[in-house]
């Protein structure tokens, strides 16, 4: 029986969480279409806020889904074979060397929570992804965050110096999220051979396909020469699965046989795997969906630099923006004109940054004709 006197006293639950859990603010995802409907009571509403893909998953996906769905009174194959295989053969890698994800973020976290012991760290940039910090912050507070430099890159020399005797991870995120901007080939093994081969370094290349720089790294390539790398992609952004929730990481078996033993049992649902399957039968849909992004953000990033934004060279499907206006307020009025974008406070930078996803030619041009219209008055 419950003593009632001790039940009716006040107790501060966090005093049993540890102090890197309580210094932690969620996750703050970009607002939801439905959400700014309610709102506002709007209903021609375009979403750049995300880095989702804008033109949804293919025909063929759905099609699979649909087939999937007549099966979901069961638990999904929680080995994630044929998926799993067929990752394998696309990417030319032995099956044991994949490992699959509830997303990309639940590979980040597994990675983390299977490779940090109390006492020891891992190195990041910052403004990065913002999954690596809160990882760090709830995992033994174990962060080393390194600025990114002047342009708005991964300081990658900085970040081989803050490698000490109690390093195990080194993240990083290439094209980096929230800026776009990205480490060559030639950077990326130079900081690979300065750092010892202890060290496990995650390449994210959340938004590989959309990257289309000569001297852009792939990842799988340089697995074959470091087998202390790690690759993690996902089909949430140009396969357009983000609300399936389906990311893989690709690195040594010896490596991704313990990490296996991190994953929760039916992390990949059912739809999620028939839908990834599909996907990776559309290579001519991803080309024309990289093509279309870099076509449309070049448009884009010319529209906002007339409008006097500084825009950051992206190789992702969005733009990192500057201006002299606070994001809040921007975004604010841009809301009201049924836009959203994103700015850039959760990511720790000053109320004057904010985050574009390249969207389709009509949405583009939505979101400049509603800027134009905010900016008419701006004299800052």
């Amino acid at each position: 029986m419950v003593n009632q006197q001790n039940s009716n006293k006040e107790f501060d639950f966090k005093t049993l969480f540890r102090s890197g859990i309580l210094g932690v603010n969620p996750y703050s995802p970009g607002k939801p279409i439905e959400e700014v409907q309610r709102e506002l009571g709007l209903t021609d509403i375009i979403k750049l806020a995300s880095n989702e893909d804008p033109q949804g998953p293919h025909p063929e996906v759905i099609k699979a889904i649909e087939v999937a769905a007549q099966d979901i009174n069961r638990y999904p194959d929680g080995s994630s074979y044929q998926l799993s295989n067929r990752l394998a053969e696309h990417l030319n890698v032995d099956p044991s060397m994949v490992l699959l994800g509830n997303g990309s973020n639940e590979l980040l976290n597994m990675i983390v929570r299977g490779l940090i012991s109390p006492g020891e760290n891992m190195v990041f940039a910052h403004p990065s992804f913002v999954v690596y910090g809160l990882a760090a912050a709830i995992h033994f507070e174990c962060g080393r965050a390194i600025p990114l430099d002047k342009n708005d890159r991964h300081d990658l020399p900085a970040m081989a110096g803050a490698v000490d005797d109690k390093t195990k991870l080194l993240m990083i995120c290439n094209p980096n999220n929230p800026t776009g901007t990205y480490n060559t080939t030639k950077e990326v093994e130079d900081l690979l051979q300065s750092i010892p081969s202890r060290v496990i370094v995650v390449l994210d290349e959340a938004y590989f396909e959309y990257a289309y720089a000569d001297d852009y790294p792939d990842g799988i390539e340089l697995l074959k020469k470091y087998p202390n790398l790690v690759v993690a992609r996902t089909f949430s952004k140009i396969h357009a699965l983000a609300g399936l929730r389906v990311g893989y990481a690709v690195g040594h078996s010896e490596l991704i046989t313990q990490l296996q033993k991190t994953r929760e049992p039916f992390n990949v649902n059912t739809l999620a795997q028939a839908a990834a399957l599909a996907a990776l039968n559309l290579p001519e849909m991803v080309k024309e969906r990289s093509l279309r992004n870099k076509t449309e953000g070049a448009w884009l990033a010319e529209q906002l630099t007339r409008l006097g934004f500084q825009v950051v060279p992206s190789q992702g499907n969005f733009l990192f923006v500057r201006h002299a206006m606070a994001a809040s307020e921007m975004c604010e009025k841009l809301l009201k004109k049924g836009v959203i974008i994103r700015p850039m406070n959760s990511f720790g930078l000053g109320d004057g940054a904010l985050r574009i996803t390249i969207g389709v030619k009509e949405e583009n041009q939505k979101c400049v004709l509603a800027l134009e219209s905010i900016l008419e008055d701006f004299t800052g």
